[in-house]
Order: structure tokens, then sequence, then C-alpha cells
């Protein structure tokens, strides 16, 4: 039994003319006589009787016809949402962020997203790196907003931004022109993935004096600006003024920032729309 032959029962029901029917449909008579004939096979019973030049349904295609109207109702409401849905009017967008982009980048991207999709559902989820890319794998997130993976293997890159680290200071902290490997420093600790790109940064530069290690940007900031320590952060985790910005030397260290998505899951309408946003506001910065 198909969705086709379904809707041909309905239309000869209500026409009650093979021709008038075909017409209706945009079929062939010929087409439209196959349809019914391979349902009839597959119920096993006769739907209509010949009358004259036209059709009458039988007790059996009476029947039948009740439980067909609603099969092509629930029919036409699953094409509906299934067009909602790939037009990113309805769903849930599962989006796994790393930290230093949750606070700083992503709230002004699901503002726009949010006012162009208002009924899709988005649920933000803050995680390091490696469990943004495992969850990804696995099926439990749609995108990703984090840095370029070293093993990209499964995933889809989507490249956005480059951006530098850089040494951050208090204005007019006493530490300013210090040399670096003497200035008490604030970081992330080493589960984080920008905490291991300024260790592997560092390595062969200077050995950093390390008095604190803080889970979050913005404490590590507000300690900053006490005076008492430094960080080295990307050169946008602080807005202008805030801090003093000093580069750790060439090459310049570098971070590549990225959507990624598993190669191989279906990439919904909601996700392809909000990688296209990210892609128009950050691709390039």
């Amino acid at each position: 039994m198909e969705l086709r032959q379904i809707r041909a029962l309905l239309a000869l029901a209500e026409t009650g003319h093979l021709g008038r029917a075909a017409e209706r449909l945009g079929l062939a008579p010929s087409t439209l006589s196959h349809h019914l004939a391979a349902l009839e096979r597959s119920l096993g019973t006769t739907l209509f009787d010949r009358v004259g030049r036209g059709l009458r349904l039988t007790e059996s295609g009476a029947l039948f016809r009740d439980f067909a109207r609603r099969i092509a109702a629930e029919a036409a409401a699953a094409e509906a949402a299934i067009a909602e849905l790939e037009r990113a009017e309805r769903g849930v967008l599962r989006l796994g962020v790393i930290h230093s982009f949750h606070e700083r980048l992503l709230p002004t991207l699901l503002a726009e997203f949010l006012r162009a999709h208002p009924a899709v559902r988005v649920e933000t989820h803050e995680l390091v790196a490696g469990e943004v890319e495992a969850r990804l794998l696995a099926g439990e997130l749609d995108l990703g907003l984090a840095f370029l993976p070293r093993d990209p293997a499964g995933l889809t890159v989507q490249p956005l931004f480059r951006e530098a680290l850089v040494l951050m200071l208090a204005p007019g902290s006493e530490w300013a022109g210090t040399d670096p490997a003497a200035i008490p420093l604030a970081l992330l600790p080493p589960r984080f993935a920008t905490r291991r790109m300024i260790d592997a940064a560092l390595a062969g530069r200077f050995r950093p004096r390390i008095v604190a290690e803080m889970a979050s940007i913005a404490s590590i900031l507000a300690l900053v600006r006490t005076g008492a320590v430094g960080t080295i952060l990307s050169d946008r985790a602080a807005g202008a003024g805030e801090v003093v910005r000093l580069p750790l030397g060439e090459p310049q260290p570098m971070r590549q920032a990225a959507l990624l998505w598993a190669t191989a899951r279906y990439q919904t309408a909601a996700a392809r729309r909000f990688t296209e946003l990210a892609r128009r506001r950050l691709g390039g910065r």
C-alpha cells in the first residue's frame, strides 16, 4: 500500500470518474487505473463497482475510504511539518560552544538567529574543545563552535577567523616593561584548549610564572584589572581599554576558530541557517 494509491482512491471516490480523478491528480487515466488495481490487490478486495462510465464505492471501498482520509490527512500534516523543519520554522538546534566563545560571541549570534527563526529552540552546552568534538561524533550535538581540531577525522570544519594570543596587563600595571617570565600569570586550567595552545606557544620562548588557574575568563580578567597578575588570552577576550595587550613575540601565536559538525550525520535546516549566519558574521574577522 502506497500513499499515491491512497490519494488515487480518494480522488476516485470524490469524482466517481476515472478521467476526472486522473485530471485532478495530474496523472494519465491508465496510471491511475494501475494505482487502483495495485491497491485492490494489496487489500485483497474490490473497492469500486464499474457503473456505466462511472465508479461507485463497494462496501469495502466505503469502509476503507474512512481510513484513507485519516491516512492522507496525517501524511499531509507530516509533509507540512517536514517542510516547516526544512525552512527552520521549528525544531531544536543543539550547540556545543567552548568557554571563551560562549560568553563573547554566542549571545550576539543567538540574538540574530532567534529573531530570524523564533520557533526554533536552541540548546547551548558550554564545553571544553575535546568534549565538543566527542559529542558531535556521538550525535549529541548538531554544531560546535570551537577551535580547529588537531584530528578532524569524522568532522566537517568551517573555518571562521583567526585570532592572536597576547599577554594582558592592567593599564598602568607595575609589571609593564618587565621580562614576561617574571610576570605572575593567571591562566585557564590545562583542560582548556586555549591553555594547551598557550603552553605550546610559550615552549621555547619563556617559562611562565603561573600563580593562579581559573576556569572563568571573566574572573581571570577581573583579577588582571586589579593589577595583581597578568594573563595570556585571545586579543579579543577583553574590550578596548580594559587591559593593555602586549605581543608574545614572533611568530605571533594564532588560533583558528571554526564551526564543526559530524560529517556522517544529517545537518538540519536550523543548523544550516546558523552556519550561514556564523559565516556571514564571523568569517574573516
